[in-house]
């Protein structure tokens, strides 16, 4: 596997943001010395690419971490393991709900999937093959990024994305030639991610026991009227018209955290506009999870989504088999 770390993608009113790309050795920049400490690509990129090529570049998975919106760092990336089977990962930093309350991150994760499509033959993966994904607070957040493509309050925001191929510096950097971006992403996956945080609250909001991660988010009380309009803004299903991707939802049935009922909810919204949706319930999966279980419906869902690879084969009847 190839890393190229520290990339930074942005600068902006709320930091300076970073990524790390990782991308399978197998369509990789090959070098014997490895990525330089920088995130650049080495020296022998260029002929590196030429051998590349040869060969189809891997599709990306653009990760956002999990945390309550203002907890981990982008390190904490549960398809890492992705790397093994074809896919390249790309793990990013976004605005903590500490420094600025929602929708302040979704012009980090639009800023993020910018610099991604720009730059894919420079770090070795497919640009026109994204899959955005992310678990609990992170999947929120990715799901509105799945859904929102062309929702100009998000995307008509000034970006500082770095000139600089490579993203080494973001200070002072001029914003790069992007006249007419492209915000889609070609797949989605949730990994048991909150959906609609008002429908989420009891009776008495207050004693809620994520009324705070809740409040944080969304800058004003759980009580107030102004939660219920502000958590409307921030559900994906108000932005969900029938353009959507294809998403894979994923939940554990032992999950304390958030209720699979708001996987439910998700998968039966897109349904209803006729977008492929696949809801998976993991046997004793608790909040966030990892395993083979999981990796090989990730595998599945997008080898078929971004691969066009069909993972079953259908069984043919012998004679043996009559009656």
């Amino acid at each position: 596997m190839r890393s190229y770390e520290n990339i930074c993608y942005k600068t902006g009113p709320t930091g300076t943001f970073h990524m790390d790309i990782y991308v399978p050795d197998a369509a990789a920049v090959h070098s014997s010395d490895g990525a330089p400490s920088n995130g650049a690509p080495s020296d022998r990129a260029s002929s590196d690419r030429a051998s590349s090529d040869r060969a189809p570049l891997p599709p990306v998975i653009l990760w956002i971490h999990g945390g309550s919106w203002n907890m981990l760092n982008r390190s904490w990336n549960l398809l890492l393991p992705m790397t093994e089977r074809g896919y390249a990962v790309a793990q990013i930093d976004y605005t903590y709900s500490d420094i600025a309350p929602f929708p302040a991150q979704m012009y980090d994760l639009k800023d993020a999937v910018r610099f991604l499509k720009q730059h894919g033959r420079d770090y070795g993966y497919d640009a026109s093959r994204i899959a955005v994904a992310g678990d609990s607070s992170g999947a929120h957040l990715a799901n509105l990024l799945a859904v929102s493509a062309g929702y100009a309050p998000w995307e008509n925001v000034p970006a500082a994305v770095p000139a600089d191929p490579h993203g080494l510096s973001c200070s002072n950097a001029p914003l790069a030639d992007l006249s007419a971006p492209d915000y889609r992403v070609q797949a989605a996956i949730d990994l048991c991610g909150p959906v609609s945080l008002y429908d989420m609250l009891p009776e008495d909001a207050a004693s809620y026991k994520h009324a705070a991660v809740f409040e944080g988010i969304m800058g004003v009380s759980v009580t107030s009227e102004e939660f219920r309009a502000r958590s409307k803004a921030a559900c994906p299903l108000t932005y969900i018209d029938g353009t959507e991707p294809p998403f894979l939802i994923i939940h554990g049935t032992r999950d304390n955290m958030v209720d699979p009922a708001e996987g439910r909810r998700l998968r039966n919204a897109l349904e209803a506009v006729n977008v492929p949706s696949h809801m998976y319930l993991i046997p004793g999966g608790a909040h966030s999870m990892g395993g083979d279980l999981l990796y090989d419906h990730v595998k599945e869902f997008l080898d078929y989504y971004l691969k066009g690879i069909t993972t079953v084969t259908k069984p043919r009847v012998q004679p043996e088999h009559m009656r």
